[in-house]
């Protein structure tokens, strides 16, 4: 359930920016932050993840590439080993190194539902919907962003602390940065991305990421 959650909630997350808030002065403008996220269909590079587990006090790293896209979200990992994440908005598919892969429908899950549904709000524009699930707070500097949300749906919420996001805008260039995923519990998973490619459409090689072989 948690890596069901914490995953698509990322998702959610870097999709976000497709409503408005606004801040104030000289500083980075939530709208410029918004449109620049936005500005390609997808967007790739390498990630470094670091899993921490409150209850063990230990870190898990792990590194790979990712795909940002509005098919999805793909994990590419490939250290300490292997592996291949593929969030839908109805499903979660895990592609092994041997090519074989399994899925776990999310349909049926309340909280995937939730998000989901967060989901299609980006993409159709309704804003109402989504500050009805989350708390949103922007805060900027001359050239660089901070967005932090937190889920207002108590069953999100039993197990979503929140989502903290950072960034740069300089020029004509908005970049995510990092991420943060905080868990009620007090486990933590902290991304860093790096080396970013932005494109209007996925290969054919990472469209088949989102189907099951």
């Amino acid at each position: 359930m948690k890596l069901f959650l914490i995953h698509t909630s990322i998702y959610a997350v870097v999709l976000f920016c497709c409503f408005s808030l606004h801040a104030q002065g000289r500083n980075v403008q939530f709208d410029s932050v918004c449109q620049g996220l936005t500005a390609h269909s997808v967007t790739s590079g390498n990630f470094t993840q670091v899993k921490r587990s409150a209850s063990m006090d230990r870190e898990l790293k792990s590194s790979g590439d990712y795909i940002f896209s509005h098919e999805g979200i793909v994990w590419n990992t490939h250290r300490p080993f292997s592996s291949v994440l593929a969030i839908t908005r109805s499903s979660i598919i895990q592609t092994l190194p041997d090519g074989s892969s399994s899925v776990i429908d999310g349909s049926d899950n309340q909280v995937f539902a939730n998000i989901a549904g967060s989901l299609s709000s980006l993409f159709s524009g309704n804003r109402d919907s989504l500050e009805t699930n989350f708390h949103v707070k922007f805060l900027s500097t001359a050239s660089s962003w901070k967005m932090i949300l937190s889920p207002k749906d108590a069953t999100v919420a039993n197990a979503l602390h929140s989502i903290v996001l950072t960034g740069q805008s300089i020029s004509d260039t908005v970049s995510l940065d990092s991420m943060l995923v905080e868990e009620v519990s007090g486990n933590s998973v902290y991304y860093a991305f790096k080396n970013q490619v932005y494109k209007e459409e996925l290969s054919d090689a990472e469209k088949a990421f989102f189907s099951a072989k």
